[in-house]
């Protein structure tokens, strides 16, 4: 695992995009809310086998798994009785549908990849823009229902993993640095979220003004700056070296060998082993296997695979048992 795999996790491009000449999502009626649903999944048909989940038919487990997988917000699966999802094949594209706009196209690869995703999601949109007439302003650019993404209407965000800025507490000042440089700074799962497992959310926080090419430089620059940040926090905490390796060393033991694990455990103890593979103190030989792990032992895909009969105790239960299994197959404890 080299340096930008331990600290880069992912990458999101989305674009907000909505239909001209017609009401934001929150006060459309079901009929013309469908109808919106219905034209993005025929104009994306040439692309790829979207899958449609439309809010008002899915279960609640359904929609969280998705939450989870970071395929769809929190506020289109609690508060968009008429939105959807299509989601690609590859579950690398997801097209959101009657959330705060009408369209929210986004892609998500691993890594940092600002650059490819970007191409991907630009392909979308010009697929999608040849069916629908999106909203645009000359002065204003595309029109969005919340002004933060007047413009461009793109949001680039990188998930990265800063555990030992947040050990030292160090993390708020480096926080703050990219705050100065119009970057936000939120938990795994979006705004008002924590960063559980260490992981952080940058992403650009206005596109008025601003090119697409702009955007994505300054968030570049900005992760350049927090991985510098982290990397030398990492060293400081070198200083006391014994203690790393104790607290890393325990949490490889209790996630191996642990009879039950909530999912807050399971976070905390799957970071510090991703922490001591940067440290070479564990060997993590599939890097993709260990990020489908985090999220397979998460509370709803935790359900699915034990059933929807299973309690909480008993999900902690098997989270413990696959993460132990798990991480047997593709993770090596050196020291």
């Amino acid at each position: 695992m080299n340096v930008f795999d331990n600290i880069i996790v992912s990458t999101r491009l989305r674009l907000a995009r909505n239909i001209a000449g017609l009401p934001f999502p929150h006060k459309l009626s079901e009929g013309p809310a469908r109808k919106i649903i219905d034209n993005v999944q025929s104009a994306l048909s040439p692309l790829d086998r979207f899958n449609r989940y439309d809010m008002k038919g899915i279960s609640k487990l359904e929609g969280t798994i998705l939450q989870e997988k970071h395929l769809i917000s929190p506020d289109l699966l609690e508060e968009c009785p008429f939105g959807a999802v299509l989601i690609s094949s590859d579950e690398n594209v997801s097209v959101m549908v009657n959330e705060e706009d009408h369209i929210r196209e986004q892609v998500i690869l691993p890594g940092l990849s600002l650059d490819q995703a970007f191409d991907r999601v630009n392909r979308i949109d010009d697929v999608l823009g040849k069916s629908l007439n999106f909203a645009f302003d000359g002065r204003f650019g595309y029109l969005t229902s919340c002004a933060t993404n007047l413009g461009t209407g793109m949001r680039a965000s990188v998930m990265m993993f800063l555990p030992a800025l947040t050990i030292l507490n160090m993390i708020e000042s480096s926080i703050n640095y990219v705050g100065r440089l119009n970057m936000t700074v939120r938990g795994v799962y979006g705004e008002g979220s924590n960063a559980e497992g260490y992981l952080y959310q940058v992403s650009n926080q206005r596109s008025l003004g601003l090119k697409e090419s702009d955007i994505i430089d300054s968030v570049k620059g900005a992760i350049n700056h927090l991985v510098e940040a982290e990397l030398r926090a990492r060293q400081l905490l070198l200083r006391d070296e014994d203690e790393l390796k104790d607290r890393i060393c325990r949490a490889w033991g209790i996630a191996v060998n642990a009879y039950r694990l909530s999912t807050e455990e399971a976070m905390k103890y799957l970071a510090l082993i991703r922490l001591g593979a940067f440290y070479k103190y564990i060997e993590i030989s599939d890097v993709n296997a260990f990020q489908k792990l985090i999220v397979d032992c998460q509370p709803a895909n935790m359900q699915k695979s034990g059933g929807l009969d299973m309690s909480a105790d008993e999900r902690d239960v098997l989270r413990a048992r696959h993460i132990g299994k798990s991480l047997t197959s593709f993770c090596k404890k050196i020291i």
